[in-house]
């Protein structure tokens, strides 16, 4: 059946036919550029995505931005009559480009048109054969249901000039062929996924809006959560007054936010029917299904049909890929069903959880079913899937998954079986649960007693001795580790086949700590072997991650960074991207970045590294916090780097860290405090600090160690108490091959030498240090001098003590430093010669140092005057009499034309602010 358009006048809403306002905070989405202006020219542009995604407000600015013409319709409910359509389609034509179809229009007041069909004859007969393209918008498409309408676009489609474009903006899929658009390659289409913010973007939304600074992990952690979702965004914006509130309510939308709530509550209630419903509500348990999934835990038979109902009517149904068989919900939807589905007295939450399980299995997916066994608090599913899959799960890395299986078990089970006690022990030794890894083999070894033979009781006992090989290697006692990781490989492996590859790993780690690097380098070359014959991927990203530590010790940072491409490659091919161990990779990944300066990646790693272990708690980002504070310091960001330094106090405060990651913690916030010269912040930290012993440090963290001490005297300006801990650990560096940290301790020496006032050494350790760097690469070790480099690398230039690659990298330094703000605001260089000539030599310098030049005396006394000693103390610093210091102020300020000492003051400041720079 047709509808008759009858004749007449009609009345026009303005706001229908013309683009949306702007809206404050408008963000240029250029991603779009390519799509909308520079491919070939399609029938159809479809931007189909639910409420909240700025569907409009996109389109509007990106044509605007590309000055694409566009004739809009802003549809509503009553667009529905043919009639209005059919004027306010040809109107919105017309009043974008006068001249278009008159004729037509005058024909819909006159006469009117026996259907939809004839007036678009009309229409496209009477428009142009060619013209410059054009954009037809059609905005909320998605409230018409009239079926002419679908039949009258389908027509359009069909006939439409090769410069029109038709758009149509909408939360469902309209009914208009677009299957055949797509198979004919005539459609482009832009999802949720396409229109959600990045990270980026969403970076940019929030510099205009907030009043308060983010951190960059913040903002990723809320783009995560809400998956882009605009209108989320803005809400966030809208409602967080601190940064700390802006966190708050990042984390409370795992749970659920009563706004969010309050919105689906309107959706759902007007878009449902209770079939529907129970649908969504028993489905929500699952991070994702496909119609089996479905059909088994909701019990529907035909969940195909009501998922296309669902994706079609515009709700949070996200498709995995572009099968269209997988899906998942978004997660403040999923929140919000859980939510419901709590609050449900119809629902048997664990029976549902059960039929999930059993489902997964089903579909050869034990990880998802141990899951839902865990969640229905089923310890007999529990076990069941733990003896079938158990041993993969931990080849694997799944600790976490593990844990919380065996978290729900009775310790007695746990004990009965060896394998599950090797489950249980190595993931309590993952949470650095020492003493519990030894009562749960302890009670296991009592109870096997009863019921083993001496051949199996001997097999056990090896493979738990490749735990507490391990143990003792967090405990530092690498010679028990040694023993214990030799019994371990006597025997083959019955239990848990990685055992063995535990236990080399484990010998190749001592080898390390103890200073052994290239018997420690092939031993972890060994385990990789190993580990790649029993696909034991964890063990394999581990021996890596390991060989890339062993050759930045020995100052191979380029090697260091093809092993770990090695890593990521073997992670990509194996599809481990959800593995835990990344996250050290990416750590390591981003403390050489940092080394080299390439700060956008080191932050972008670090980030990496805290989305990974996102479920594992905030606890385990103590490295990753370490790396981004040492990137907000570099590029100057002082709020930033002060809120990670907070951050990484309360964790090292609250938890129990290997000291290899408190060793870097203490460096990064000694650095910070130097920076804020916050000196009682340094001398509290040396009345807590972790001991430590110079001929121990034969490993890269137990020099950290030592030498955060020695750093702590030089910031407090002790040079005396650090120079035995840096000539110490340079010995022993030496000795057992650690050229990285022979690198920074070089550094060190500079400094300390310099302070000392011994201007030969300071240079000696500078040189030596910027000859090392030519193999380590290191950059970010130099700049964490602070200001100071400037004036040592200057020394050593203007002395000609360097040249070739040296020379060009302390240039470059020299340009790095400059450029790296000083969080104190302070001069922290001093008049050396070599700053002297640099002064001199700048064409921005005060005319009086030309035309009345200074002593070298002189500008030494200018030099102290500034550091702000007083006459006498200048005369004794000096070693001459009281009258020649004032006989030389007397000419200095003749000649500089000062009449108070404040002025000398501000003079010497002037000129090293100069060579300082920010």
């Amino acid at each position: 059946m047709t509808t008759t358009i009858e004749p007449g006048q009609r009345t026009y809403i303005s706001a229908k036919t013309l683009p949306p306002q702007a809206p404050a905070a408008l963000i240029a989405r250029e991603k779009f550029n390519d799509l909308l202006h520079e491919t070939d020219p399609v029938s159809l542009l479809l931007m189909q995505a639910p409420a909240g995604y700025g569907k409009t407000t996109t389109l509007a600015e990106r044509l605007a931005a590309l000055g694409a013409q566009a004739a809009w319709y802003r549809l509503d409910d009553q667009d529905n009559d043919a009639a209005q359509f059919a004027a306010y389609l040809a109107h919105a034509l017309e009043i974008n480009r006068p001249g278009t179809c008159p004729a037509t229009l005058r024909q819909l007041a006159e006469t009117g048109f026996d259907n939809l069909q004839a007036f678009l004859t009309d229409l496209l007969a009477e428009m142009p054969l060619d013209a410059d393209p054009l954009y037809l918008v059609l905005d909320d498409f998605h409230l018409i249901k009239d079926p002419e309408i679908h039949e009258a676009i389908r027509f359009l489609l069909r006939h439409q000039p090769g410069y029109l474009t038709l758009a149509i903006l909408t939360r469902t899929v309209p009914p208009i062929g677009v299957a055949q658009l797509r198979m004919q390659g005539r459609m482009l289409e832009i999802s949720s996924r396409d229109l959600g913010f990045d990270a980026d973007e969403a970076q940019t939304y929030f510099e205009t809006r907030l009043t308060y600074e983010v951190s960059r992990e913040s903002i990723e952690r809320a783009v995560r959560r809400v998956e882009g979702w605009v209108s989320a965004l803005q809400l966030l914006a809208a409602s967080a007054s601190t940064s700390v509130a802006f966190n708050d309510m990042v984390a409370q939308f795992e749970e659920g936010n009563q706004y969010v709530f309050d919105y689906f509550d309107e959706l759902v209630g007007r878009s449902l029917d209770e079939s529907a419903l129970g649908f969504l509500l028993r489905t929500c348990i699952l991070d994702r299904f496909n119609a089996f999934m479905a059909m088994r835990v909701a019990g529907h038979q035909d969940g195909q049909a009501l998922l296309n109902q669902l994706i079609n009517h515009g709700f949070f149904v996200i498709p995995l890929d572009s099968s269209g068989l997988w899906f998942r919900y978004h997660p403040l939807f999923s929140a919000y069903l859980r939510h419901l589905l709590a609050c449900s007295a119809q629902e048997n939450v664990a029976i549902l959880h059960q039929k999930a399980s059993d489902a997964w299995l089903e579909q050869n997916q034990p990880e998802e079913a141990a899951r839902h066994a865990v969640k229905a608090c089923d310890p007999t599913r529990i076990v069941r899937i733990l003896m079938d899959y158990g041993r993969a799960f931990f080849t694997e890395g799944q600790f976490s998954l593990l844990q919380q299986c065996l978290d729900a078990l009775d310790p007695s089970t746990i004990a009965d079986e060896p394998m599950l006690t090797l489950l249980r022990a190595w993931v309590a030794q993952g949470q650095y649960k020492f003493d519990e890894v030894e009562q749960w083999l302890a009670a296991a070894e009592a109870k096997l007693k009863e019921h083993l033979d001496d051949a199996d009781l001997r097999s056990v006992r090896c493979e738990f001795s490749a735990v507490r090989a391990q143990v003792a290697m967090n405990f530092g006692d690498s010679h028990s580790a040694l023993g214990l990781a030799t019994d371990a490989m006597e025997q083959e492996a019955r239990f848990l086949p990685t055992s063995k590859v535990a236990a080399a790993s484990v010998m190749g780690e001592a080898l390390f700590v103890e200073g052994h690097l290239k018997e420690a380098l092939a031993r972890m070359q060994e385990t990789e072997t190993l580990a790649r014959a029993h696909g034991a991927h964890q063990n394999v990203l581990w021996a890596l991650c390991q060989q890339s530590e062993i050759s930045v010790a020995m100052g191979l940072l380029q090697k260091a960074y093809n092993v770990q491409e090695r890593a990521f490659q073997y992670a990509e091919e194996n599809h481990l991207d959800h593995l835990p161990i990344l996250e050290f990779l990416y750590r390591i990944r981003s403390q050489i970045m940092w080394e080299w300066h390439h700060l956008e990646n080191a932050e972008r790693c670090a980030l990496q590294g805290i989305e990974i272990l996102e479920a594992q708690g905030e606890r385990w980002y103590l490295q990753s916090y370490t790396s981004l504070a040492k990137v907000a310091q570099a590029r100057g960001r002082q709020t930033l780097c002060a809120d990670y330094i907070q951050k990484i106090q309360k964790m090292l405060a609250s938890g129990e860290y290997h000291i290899d990651w408190v060793a870097n913690s203490h460096a990064t916030m000694l650095s910070f405090w130097d920076a804020v010269r916050d000196r009682e912040a340094i001398q509290r930290w040396l009345t807590a600090a972790p001991e430590y012993t110079i001929d121990d440090a034969t490993n890269h963290f137990l020099q950290c160690n030592a030498r955060n001490w020695a750093r702590a005297y030089l910031s407090l300006e002790q040079p005396e108490k650090a120079q035995p801990i840096l000539e110490g650990l340079q010995a022993v560096a030496e000795r057992v091959g650690l050229q990285t940290d022979l690198n920074r301790n070089h550094i060190a020496l500079a400094h300390l030498h310099w302070q000392l006032e011994d201007r030969e050494k300071a240079l000696y350790h500078m040189r030596e240090a910027l000859q090392l760097a030519s193999t380590t690469g290191a950059v970010g070790s130099f700049l964490r001098l602070g200001k100071v480099l400037i004036v040592v690398l200057k020394a050593l230039i203007n002395d000609s003590l360097i040249d070739g690659m040296e020379l060009q990298r302390a240039e470059r330094l020299i340009q790095l430093s400059q450029q790296q703000r000083d969080f104190s605001r302070a001069i922290r260089i001093s008049l050396d010669e070599a700053i002297i000539q640099d002064i001199i030599d700048r064409p921005d310098v005060p005319e009086l140092i030309r035309t009345s030049p200074l002593t070298r005396r002189e500008w030494q006394i200018l030099s102290l005057i500034h550091a702000g000693l007083s006459n006498d103390q200048i005369a004794e610093h000096l070693k001459v009499a009281a009258t020649t210091v004032k006989t030389h102020i007397r000419s200095l300020y003749q000649k500089q034309n000062i009449a108070h000492r404040s002025e000398a003051i501000e003079l010497a400041r002037d000129l090293l602010s100069k060579i300082q720079g920010e």
